[in-house]
């Protein structure tokens, strides 16, 4: 079940590429004990040095303007009301302990979001066959809000896990 991780969480202010360069070289720098963790367990994270490439993309043939960027197997799209943080490593990652990466997988993803959101709400879904690519597109052309999301997702792939340890039986997590 799933290729890679997709997380979402609400827009709660507009940032700079400046800004978020920052906010995530701050999460590196505090949990560089994950990261390695990751690189000796994880089945794609190499080498990471907490350098991100962050980029604005402008708005050009009806597609809105949003800001994404890459580093150490994590994405971040900053889209018009959501954020989208994604990951390389395999969705199971997150529930399979034998790995070795379940806690400071989940620690990486939710300290990311924590850098951009006051609230609680997150939702972590399984990407590559189909579960969030709906709602991705939701965030990015029709500019959909942290709900609207939340109940596409329930519509599409029932309800959530509300526990890690759930997620071996549902493609999504979800926290409000």
């Amino acid at each position: 079940m799933g290729t890679h991780i997709d997380c979402i969480i609400p827009k709660e202010k507009n940032y700079s590429v400046e800004e978020i360069k920052s906010k995530l070289k701050s999460v590196y720098d505090r949990l560089k004990p994950e990261y390695s963790q990751l690189e000796k367990h994880g089945t794609f994270t190499k080498n990471s040095n907490g350098n991100w490439w962050i980029s604005l993309i402008p708005s050009e043939n009806g597609n809105p303007e949003y800001i994404t960027g890459e580093g150490d197997s994590f994405n971040i799209d900053v889209y018009g009301k959501v954020i989208h943080i994604g990951c390389i490593e395999r969705f199971s990652s997150l529930y399979m302990t034998d790995k070795n990466i379940s806690n400071e997988l989940y620690k990486i993803i939710t300290e990311i979001s924590k850098e951009f959101r006051k609230s609680d709400k997150i939702l972590i879904g399984a990407g590559g066959f189909g579960e969030t690519d709906h709602i991705m597109d939701m965030a990015f052309s029709e500019n959909a809000d942290f709900e609207k999301i939340c109940v596409k997702m329930t519509e599409l792939n029932g309800i959530p896990a509300t526990e890690l340890t759930e997620l071996k039986d549902k493609s999504w997590y979800l926290k409000k």
